[in-house]
């Protein structure tokens, strides 16, 4: 299934979490890099008034980043937004494949597919209540009725190609983007950091010369290293191959189950592996 195939309370959440993640990165980024051109401008040793102009709005504009992330808080909606999202398509998927606890017949299903959703809602009242996309649209879309209408093979076909192997491609990539981030940040920090003790060092030297950038390699690595620690690479690098390497099992048995009701233990036991990573970002909303 598509994206917009998914109920429209998925898609909400689902948007609201990359444009939280977008205006959280940007503030960050911005905040860090006005820090660093303050530090550029305190050595700029030109008697102008508007240098320290230069330097009052870096240091006005890295305060306001700072007030607006503490304030607004757009990593919790970040992390919020993205745990009601894939615990909504966990449940789609357990629907569209008819595994429990929608196994019954559809009208009973349908009933027992629109009280999880609402039980959802209310168990992230907070963050439901600021999602404003697809308002009107449906939650049991016609592309959801259709794959759940579809034969065992079908629907076993579907789920295996658009959910797990789809999963493990996902996984895959982010755990390989992460591994080469970190490692590059890493070195880069090194030598941002190598660079402030050779000046430093110099500095012991030629103690009479009055111009040092030392500061300002000091400030690019303390940002290095914050940027380090909101992205995270490492951790996620691991915790996503870790991930990518549960699915790949999980994948060679997709084809397997010969049964509506061993499919249906099937999904659940694959959903419930899906869930164990991303519960990790239920556990992050209220950091």
């Amino acid at each position: 299934m598509m994206e917009k195939d998914f109920p429209a309370l998925y898609r909400s959440a689902d948007q609201l979490s990359l444009a939280s993640q977008g205006h959280f990165f940007r503030a960050l980024k911005t905040h860090l890099l006005m820090l660093v051109m303050a530090a550029v401008l305190s050595i700029i040793s030109i008697p102008h008034w508007s240098v320290a102009a230069m330097q009052l709005l870096a240091l006005l504009a890295a305060l306001g980043c700072s007030i607006y992330l503490f304030s607004m808080r757009p990593d919790k909606l970040w992390y919020a937004g993205r745990a009601v999202a894939e615990s909504i398509k966990t449940v789609t998927w357990r629907y569209v494949c008819r595994a429990e606890p929608f196994l019954s017949d559809d009208a009973v299903a349908r009933s027992d597919f629109r009280q999880t959703l609402k039980a959802i809602v209310e168990q992230n009242r907070e963050v439901c209540q600021t999602l404003t996309d697809y308002l009107d649209g449906a939650q049991i879309t016609p592309a959801m009725e259709q794959m759940r209408a579809q034969a065992l093979d079908k629907r076993r076909e579907i789920y295996a190609n658009n959910r797990v192997s789809d999963q493990l491609s996902w996984y895959a990539k982010k755990a390989g983007f992460n591994r080469r981030m970190s490692k590059g940040f890493f070195w880069t920090l090194i030598a941002v950091n190598s660079i402030a003790v050779v000046l430093a060092i110099l500095r012991i030297v030629h103690f009479d010369i009055s111009f040092w950038p030392t500061d300002v390699f000091i400030a690019a690595a303390a940002s290095l290293l914050s940027w380090m620690q909101a992205k995270r690479f490492s951790e996620l690098a691991s915790s996503y191959a870790l991930a990518a390497h549960e699915i790949s099992l999980i994948k060679e048995q997709s084809m397997l189950p010969e049964t509506d009701s061993k499919f249906s233990l099937f999904v659940g036991d694959a959903e419930n592996a899906f869930s164990r990573e991303h519960t990790q970002w239920v556990a992050r909303k209220d950091v």
